[in-house]
């Protein structure tokens, strides 16, 4: 549009010569022919200095200084490149533009955002994503991948540096109560109070074997010394007890201790280890493991399950972030270290990325986005060359014959 009426203000110029020649004994003539004149010349060299850029006028490529664009292409590009990498988007500023901001603060609002949201996105979008998945072959893929790379774990040092990992942390002394609470509410039921007390008669039938221990059993029996359930009871009880003993953890700890050097030094130890991992491993059902995680995963997207527990597990993130401000803080320094870290180490992709996409380019396609970009613009200048060289021409015409310097 523009190129249209920068083209009509050269044949408006053009249009007012003529007309001034045709009528050039009228006074006003000398005027208009002037304006014209410098009309002309204004719009004519903005028309060559314009199209300069892009292309050689007229086709004339033997003119020197023309397709400057073109000729120099490599070079723009270089420095259009440094413009967006070092300047734009240098390192320094996006690193002084992330510090000011407040992550955990829009981490928090979008989180909240999430949980407000209409759960049509997943109820509607991740079935049907699910059910593109081929469940059946990435079932298989993920046996033949885990069959191949279990062959490379070494179970037995895993488990190892895992004892280490829990001694060291201390994390076996939680372990350790954990254990010992599942080992008590085992021994506060009726069934091993009554096991108890089946097994202790029976071992203490097993142990008098003879004449004389038999007769001893059997009068303490029926002095009512022996009482099996009072016995049974007084073991529990001191299970517990033991238990809750700094003693117990203890030798707990120690356990520990000959378990990891058995895994680490003993070739039987570690070898039943792998094999008891290999039989695992073929033995897991892992596709139909998969497809049943799917399934579930669809009937979960499909009754909004889904939706509203990931709404729920997002808006208890942002209230513990909220009321915490030394997570918070760390949370805050996490992201950001992060983010850093990768901005340092892919910086430099933003450049090769303009670069490549331009470079990409052909020299036609080059040429003609900027001259849409910049070159409706640059249609301006003739327009503006063609109206201010007529005006000029009009206003030089008009001192020269006050001064008479033209007569």
């Amino acid at each position: 549009m523009q190129r249209r009426w920068a083209n009509i203000s050269l044949a408006i110029a053009l249009a007012f010569f003529l007309l001034s020649l045709g009528f050039r004994h009228n006074p006003v003539a000398p005027y208009i022919l002037a304006g014209s004149l410098a009309s002309l010349a204004g719009g004519v060299a903005d028309w060559f200095a314009v199209t300069a850029l892009f292309r050689h006028p007229l086709g004339l490529t033997w003119l020197p200084h023309t397709s400057i664009i073109a000729k120099n292409r490599d070079r723009i590009i270089d420095a259009i490149v440094v413009l967006v990498q070092n300047e734009l988007l240098s390192l320094e500023f996006i690193t002084t533009t992330l510090n000011h901001f407040n992550v955990v603060d829009l981490l928090v609002q979008w989180l909240r955002a999430e949980g407000e949201s209409e759960p049509d996105v997943i109820q509607r979008l991740l079935p049907e994503v699910l059910d593109l998945l081929p469940v059946d072959r990435l079932g298989q893929m993920l046996a033949d991948y885990l069959d191949h790379q279990a062959e490379n774990w070494s179970v037995a040092d895993m488990l190892a540096e895992w004892i280490k990992w829990l001694i060291q942390s201390e994390k076996d002394r939680d372990l350790f109560r954990f254990l010992g609470r599942e080992a008590q509410s085992v021994l506060n039921t009726v069934q091993f109070t009554e096991d108890l007390e089946r097994r202790l008669k029976a071992m203490i039938e097993h142990y008098s074997k003879t004449t004389t221990k038999k007769l001893l059993v059997g009068v303490l029996e029926s002095l009512g010394t022996i009482d099996y359930r009072e016995l049974s009871e007084s073991i529990r009880i001191y299970l517990i007890e033991w238990m809750d003993s700094e003693q117990a953890f203890e030798q707990f700890e120690l356990a520990l201790v000959r378990i990891r050097l058995g895994l680490k030094e003993q070739t039987k130890i570690r070898h039943t280890a792998e094999e008891i991992k290999m039989h695992l491993v073929h033995q897991i059902p892992w596709a139909d493991l998969l497809e049943r995680g799917v399934d579930r995963l669809k009937i979960a997207a499909r009754d909004g399950s889904l939706e509203r527990e990931i709404a729920r597990w997002g808006s208890e993130i942002a209230d513990g972030l909220v009321s915490d401000p030394a997570r918070r803080e760390h949370v805050e320094d996490l992201i950001k270290e992060l983010a850093l870290g990768l901005l340092n180490r892919y910086h430099p992709v933003i450049g090769r990325l303009v670069h490549d996409n331009l470079k990409s380019m052909d020299e036609r396609e080059w040429i003609d986005k900027l001259e849409w970009y910049v070159g409706r613009d640059l249609q301006w200048i003739r327009i503006n060359g063609a109206l201010v060289g007529g005006f000029v021409g009009l206003i030089m015409e008009v001192v020269l014959r006050l001064t008479h310097v033209g007569l």
